[in-house]
């Protein structure tokens, strides 16, 4: 039977159109049975924020924002709170970003509110709870009573062995919480454990019993490559990039390194704005963690990348950046044809009418002068004025050349065009390997 021109264009709009392929957007049939360090994890930095570095709001509801945008790496910045022994036998931890002006919120509330999402949630795989911990052994006493007690048989509790055996899979890990923060080195992980231990602030034994994953600083490849699985680096974002630079062989044995231990890379940044993930998901890093309360272009990038496998917040590492063979290189020709009901910017209900534009990122990694960087090159259209209901932009399209398929990403943006200074209206971001040919629409 013929489709008459109402149900076509409903069509041509809708999510079976969607030029983010449906199929990369289902939860993924296969069972993911590989260890952790094969997959990319969706990761939040200070998650407990909800602005700024330094005097923003703190909010218990952040974590339940990122949880339900499938986030399975939260963070707490742990320190002492105030002193209630002669009021309560139990001490409150608080979670803030410390010698700044930020508000406090408690541990406990965190690790209630994470626990009643798992309870509404059992399916859901692993959580990683990667505290920075600040407290002082009787704190660190209270939070490990309060993770045991209100988590119970959803709190993964390591062995000395499991800490040196390969990583557990996500499979198995279903509906549990694992907890990330440092431990002392044991006497077989470093021959001059007497030494480093004296530097080492003190850990309370309660906290330590239930760490799985021990933060640790890079210090060189050949170290790295030797330790313990659940031992990880947490990197700063330039030092991604100094390590991609560094020489031709670097992003080969950052990758080694990352086939069977994990990375935490997150950026320092006061206004929260977020650093771009492309360079580090191709050097195999897994925990590229972001400010999820900044809906920059970097955090579209990473929704993008997690809307793939029914945003379950693992996405397994692609074959090259597990050293396999990379990609060929490959061109795609982008062309912007219309747009049907665009919102003015900001959420604004009154206003002039907007000229709106579309601009198109490719967002890639390539090798120059025989080293690994990040790249990116855009596209825009003419604006179309006065018209957000239906603009039809007269767009001859542009030809972009992908370097890196498995990690290369486009962004889609409207914005509107003004003399004060341009307003973005809405955005997306699809995977280069979901995105689909022929006459698609793009859900903003």
């Amino acid at each position: 039977s013929k489709l008459d021109k109402a149900r076509f264009v409903e069509y041509l709009h809708g999510s079976l159109n969607d030029a983010f392929d449906p199929r990369h957007q289902e939860l993924p049939t296969r069972k993911l049975t590989k260890p952790l360090s094969h997959y990319w994890i969706n990761s939040s930095h200070n998650t407990y924020l909800t602005g700024d570095q330094l005097k923003s709001k703190s909010s218990v509801e952040a974590y339940l924002y990122a949880l339900r945008r499938g986030c399975k790496c939260l963070e707490l910045d742990c320190w002492d709170g105030p002193d209630t022994s002669r009021i309560s036998d139990e001490l409150r931890v608080d979670v803030y970003h410390g010698h700044t002006f930020t508000s406090k919120i408690s541990f406990l509330s965190i690790v209630l509110l994470v626990n009643n999402y798992l309870i509404s949630n059992p399916d859901s795989y692993p959580i990683i709870l990667s505290l920075e911990n600040h407290c002082s052994t009787p704190y660190q006493n209270q939070m490990a009573e309060i993770l045991k007690k209100t988590l119970g048989n959803k709190l993964f509790i390591p062995t000395p062995a499991s800490r040196k055996e390969e990583m557990p899979s996500p499979e198995k890990l279903k509906g549990l919480v694992l907890i990330k923060g440092k431990r002392p080195p044991e006497a077989d992980d470093d021959e001059e454990v007497e030494r480093e231990n004296q530097d080492l602030p003190k850990y309370a034994k309660s906290l330590l019993d239930v760490t799985y994953f021990h933060g640790t600083k890079f210090k060189k490849f050949d170290d790295s490559c030797t330790m313990i699985a659940s031992n990880m680096h947490s990197i700063g974002e330039s030092k991604i990039t100094k390590l991609a630079e560094k020489s031709a062989n670097s992003p080969f044995l950052w990758r080694k390194y990352n086939v069977d231990h994990t990375d935490f890379p997150a950026g320092i940044r006061v206004d929260s704005s977020n650093y771009n993930p492309v360079l580090a998901w191709s050097m195999g890093c897994q925990m590229v963690a972001l400010n999820f309360q900044t809906s920059d272009t970097n955090m579209v990038l990473n929704d993008g990348r997690f809307r793939q496998d029914g945003g379950c917040g693992y996405i397994p590492k692609p074959s090259s950046i597990m050293n396999g063979k990379k990609p060929e290189q490959m061109a795609i020709k982008i062309r912007v044809l219309c747009a049907s009901c665009l919102p003015k910017p900001n959420g604004a209900r009154k206003g002039e009418k907007i000229d709106p534009y579309v601009q198109v990122e490719l967002h890639d990694v390539r090798v120059r002068k025989r080293k690994e960087e990040y790249h990116t090159i855009s596209h825009s259209t003419n604006s179309v004025r006065d018209n957000g209901y239906s603009p039809v932009w007269k767009d001859e399209g542009h030809q972009f050349l992908v370097h890196h398929a498995d990690v290369a990403m486009v962004v889609f943006k409207v914005i509107d065009q003004d003399v004060i200074g341009d307003d973005q209206v809405a955005c997306a971001a699809i995977p280069v390997t979901s995105l689909r040919q022929g006459f698609r629409s793009i859900q903003l």
